[in-house]
């Protein structure tokens, strides 16, 4: 029942530290993956006297992924009724060019400024609009949500971190008068402390697969498609294989490091 009772100890904070990490980088790659749409349908606005080489304009500015021109027809069109055909022929002729510039990915404000200052250095350009007061808005909505989960997952870490290292050190203390013995008799280090570490290691794996079961079927207790209607933000991208080794291998290396760490200290003192 003690052992039961220590190993879960052990569990307990490990899996809510691999869950604090695992929401981490489910949040990072919706935001990620919001991003990515976000670049795709926003465009910035030029305003041009005469025809824009797209060559010539990304050749200055990577960052423009497609460049195509906005058509007046359907604009001119709506004012068919009001003016005379004449005059919509004129205005049509007159009216400078329109094109909607697409960017590869979403840039960050100081970004978004510089593109805009390059492509006003164009002689052909009249007028460049980003939308930058409804862009600035959205972006500082990103950078808080990423944020805010980077510091809930350090805050998490450093928590359970310390619960670990604390049962960590319950667990060599009682280990300590057999660790002792098997030393008086010559055994090397890594025999000594094979009990200990074979008890994190099977904790690690249940503590990171439990994770995994949970994140799996988190779909099913919240409503995650509700959320990306609402949003616009899909956090339905665990993949159970992938991403519950990864926390395996982060699970294996916390424990470890973490044993290793309390009996080479209990061994200099």
């Amino acid at each position: 029942m003690k052992s039961i009772k220590n190993h879960i100890s052990f569990i307990i904070p490990l899996f809510i530290l691999l869950f604090s990490i695992q929401f981490s980088f489910m949040l990072d790659r919706g935001v990620k993956a919001y991003e990515g749409k976000v670049a795709n349908e926003y465009s910035i606005v030029v305003v041009s006297t005469n025809p824009l080489d797209e060559a010539e304009i990304k050749q200055t500015i990577p960052q423009i992924s497609s460049m195509s021109e906005i058509k007046k027809d359907r604009y001119i069109d709506r004012l068919k009724d009001d003016m005379s055909k004449a005059d919509l022929v004129y205005l049509k002729a007159t009216l400078p060019k329109f094109y909607s510039l697409k960017l590869s990915k979403l840039p960050s404000k100081e970004e978004l400024n510089s593109i805009s200052e390059k492509i006003k250095k164009f002689p052909k350009i009249q007028k460049v609009e980003v939308f930058k007061k409804t862009f600035n808005k959205f972006h500082q909505f990103l950078k808080l949500s990423k944020s805010a989960s980077y510091i809930f997952t350090i805050f998490i870490f450093i928590i359970s971190f310390l619960l670990i290292i604390k049962q960590m050190e319950i667990w060599s203390l009682q280990h300590k008068q057999r660790m002792y013995i098997m030393g008086l008799f010559g055994a090397p280090y890594w025999m000594k402390s094979a009990s200990l570490y074979k008890s994190v290691v099977i904790d690690a794996v249940i503590s990171a697969i439990l994770v995994g079961i949970v994140f799996t079927f988190l779909p099913t207790f919240v409503d995650l498609a509700k959320l990306k209607t609402s949003l616009g933000i899909d956090l339905q991208n665990f993949n159970f294989a992938g991403d519950t080794i990864l926390l395996i291998l982060i699970s294996l290396a916390i424990s470890i490091i973490s044993v290793t760490t309390i009996i080479l200290r209990q061994k200099d003192s």
